[in-house]
């Protein structure tokens, strides 16, 4: 990450621990970082591809792992670690219901790391059956964890990942054994 694009996550952070992503402007973002309007531009769409940016950057260290051999439960487990320590921001950055929300961008992100995870144990990801399973886990799983994360996370971590695990669907359980 570059200097500016740090300065400007971290405002981002900032900003969401106090409002919702829809009320937060990029005037906000640049006044509070510091950088210039354009080199915003530079680095970012809009709000929404900061977002998304900033939400691949612990994605990418938690559960996308499952596609590069971590078992499955300690990858989503490091992933419910970084929600809860970051609550506050992603509860606020999850609020949006605009085109590019989070949550679509989370489904996009959780859709392919279950094709890559489960090419790798062979699977055929083309079938309707399999292509269904890997859509209803990606959403079900991401709108659980929102749900958690907005109902205060009073289920442990590790009894969250047990129930996400049973509710999958056989055809993607299977390969998790």
């Amino acid at each position: 990450m570059t200097p500016a694009e740090t300065k400007i996550t971290a405002a981002l952070e900032e900003l969401l621990r106090r409002s919702d992503l829809d009320k937060i402007y990029v005037s906000d973002i640049v006044r509070l970082s510091g950088v210039a309007r354009k080199t915003f531009y530079r680095h970012f769409r809009d709000k929404y591809d900061l977002v998304n940016s900033y939400f691949l950057n612990f994605y990418a260290q938690s559960f996308d792992k499952i596609a590069e051999g971590e078992r499955w439960e300690d990858a989503l487990c490091t992933y419910l670690t970084i929600c809860e320590e970051k609550a506050a921001v992603l509860i606020h950055a999850y609020s949006s219901a605009d085109a590019n929300c989070l949550e679509k961008y989370d489904i996009e992100l959780t859709e392919k790391t279950y094709r890559k995870y489960l090419l790798q144990k062979n699977a055929d990801v083309d079938t309707k059956e399999m292509a269904f399973a890997i859509k209803i886990a990606a959403a079900g799983g991401t709108a659980m964890v929102i749900e958690w994360m907005r109902g205060g996370m009073k289920e442990d971590k590790a009894e969250m990942v047990a129930l996400i695990k049973r509710t999958l669907p056989q055809d993607i359980l299977q390969y998790l054994q």
